[in-house]
This record gives C-alpha cells, structure tokens and sequence, in this order.
C-alpha cells in the first residue's frame, strides 16, 4: 500500500474556511501523473500542488499543479500554500526565524521564492511571476454582458478590454454590479476558446477595503475551475494592466498594491502585488500573501 501525506491549506488568509483552498502533497518524488490526477481529483479543489526533487541543477525544488481537469503552467495560491507546508514541517532549511529563498522548477520556468518567518505570526511567502504583456481588446459588450448575465452599460469603458496569455481583463463599474454576475460558464468556455485564454477576469476599483486598491472575480471553466476564490496568477499580472492604465502609481519606480477577491463567494482573501517600471518595462513581478492548514491527512492507494 502507497500512502502519501497530503494537506489541505487555504491561501490568501490567515482565517480558516477563506482565502482560497489548495492540496499539497510535500513530497511528491515517485509519483506519477496518473496519480497525481487521482490525488487531484479526489481532493476535488481548484489545484493542487506536488513538490519534487528538482531536474535542473540550479533549482531547489520542483513545483507542479493540477486542477481537476488538467495540469497547468502557474498557480499562486497553491505555491502560497505549498510553501506554508514547508515551512511548517521545517523542510528545505526552515528551521528557524528569518528569510529563506528558493529558486523553483515549473512549468514556466526557474520561478523565485521568497519565505520570512517570524515567532509572531504565520510565515509569509512572496512568489516570483514571469511579468506579462498585454494586449488591448476590442468589445463585444452584448456577449460578454450575456456571458456575465449583466448589462452592457454596467461595464467600465474608461479602462481597456485587454487580455495576456492567461486572461482576458475585464473592468467593470462598481462591487454591486461585479457581485451581481451570474456567470454563464458554457459560454465564458467559449470565449476564452475564441481568445485563446484560460480565464475570464472581472475587476472594479470600488472596494470592500479601504487599502484596497482593487476588487476580482475571476472565472476559469475551461480547466475545470468555474470560479476560482482568490487567483494569484491572475492578480499579479493585473497589477502591469493597472500601472499601464494608470490605475496603480509608481513610488520611486516601485509599484505595491492589495487586491480582494473571493468575498461575494464567503472566502474573501486579499493578495499583496509589488513590481518595478525600468527604462524596458516591468520587473520583479511577485505576489504576497500567508495561508493556514486546515486539514491534514493521507491519500492511501492500494
């Protein structure tokens, strides 16, 4: 009998039952993909994470995620949550107060990490994204207002319809229009076919939070995710179409903000996104946040 140890962590919170739930299998070395996808769809959440020994020998680890349909390329909340794992089983030299830093294997490349411990509260983890580039979109307000079971006029227009090679961005007027979205998922399926996107992101800037800067919803059919709670891999890129819509300011160069997502679901989490603007473009493109386990058990395969 094979008995692996696996846990279940929401990411983005500190608050159990919020934020956004992800599986983590720590050592994940000798399973197959298989089996991976068993483990994934037994646990029946949006992703889950299998760390490894890593292929390339500048790595420290390898990193990859499952929803329950496919494998995919990035996931934030489950790399939150993977690393808060690690760290509370003192693996990977955590065995102390301080920061720690990771060069990750994934499917997207050598990704950084970054783990702060403290004696006062749950480690926080700060991952590394590849900054994106978006491109800017022409509407079609009537689908995309079916799509979202909303009107047309309920849109932002001020702000671009864009997309990057995750997401289509959507901006729409207020918190009340954007909870009010009764998604039609076959059809979001069919756009972001059509787009040649994985996700359909909905934001405002009328926030639940005052700190906050922006409020999300984001809708992910098409790898078996209808909606997602709190998406770091689609938080952190928003953060390039904000600054490029002036929506974010610079401070010396530097961009920080709080993104909300997952509230209207009664998972609210909250993502803190930073990068920097040079005379080439954006930089150092990483999302922050802690999580708390609130399950901890064993998948057992006979």
């Amino acid at each position: 009998m094979k008995i692996i140890k696996i846990r279940q962590v929401d990411a983005f919170t500190q608050t159990p039952f919020t934020g956004n739930p992800a599986g983590v299998v720590a050592a994940a070395s000798g399973l197959t993909v298989k089996e991976m996808k068993l483990i994934t769809r037994e646990m029946n959440l949006s992703e889950t994470a299998f760390v490894f020994p890593p292929k390339t020998p500048t790595a420290d680890m390898g990193l990859r995620w499952f929803t329950p349909s496919a494998e995919v390329n990035l996931c934030g909340h489950a790399t939150i949550a993977a690393f808060h794992v690690l760290a509370e089983e003192k693996k990977y030299g955590m065995t102390r107060t301080g920061k720690f830093k990771y060069k990750v294997e994934t499917r997207s490349g050598i990704l950084p990490v970054e783990v702060t411990i403290t004696k006062e509260q749950s480690p926080l983890i700060s991952f590394g994204l590849p900054v994106p580039q978006f491109e800017n979109l022409l509407y079609d307000a009537d689908e995309l207002g079916a799509a979202l079971n909303i009107a047309p006029n309920d849109f932002q227009f001020a702000y671009p319809l864009a997309k990057d090679n995750f997401q289509v961005v959507l901006p729409i007027k207020n918190r009340e229009r954007l909870f009010n979205i009764r998604p039609d998922f076959p059809l979001i399926e069919k756009i972001c076919k059509k787009l040649q996107v994985s996700a359909l992101t909905v934001f405002t800037t009328d926030t639940v939070d005052k700190e906050s800067l922006v409020h999300t919803r984001c809708f992910v059919p098409l790898l078996g995710v209808n909606e997602d709670p709190v998406t770091g891999s689609s938080l952190g890129p928003l953060g390039v179409y904000l600054a490029e819509q002036g929506i974010v300011k610079s401070d010396n160069n530097g961009f920080r903000f709080i993104a909300e997502q997952g509230d209207c679901l009664e998972k609210p989490g909250r993502v803190t996104v930073t990068f920097r603007k040079k005379k080439d473009g954006y930089h150092s493109l990483w999302i922050i946040g802690s999580a708390v386990t609130v399950l901890d058990g064993e998948i057992r395969f006979t």
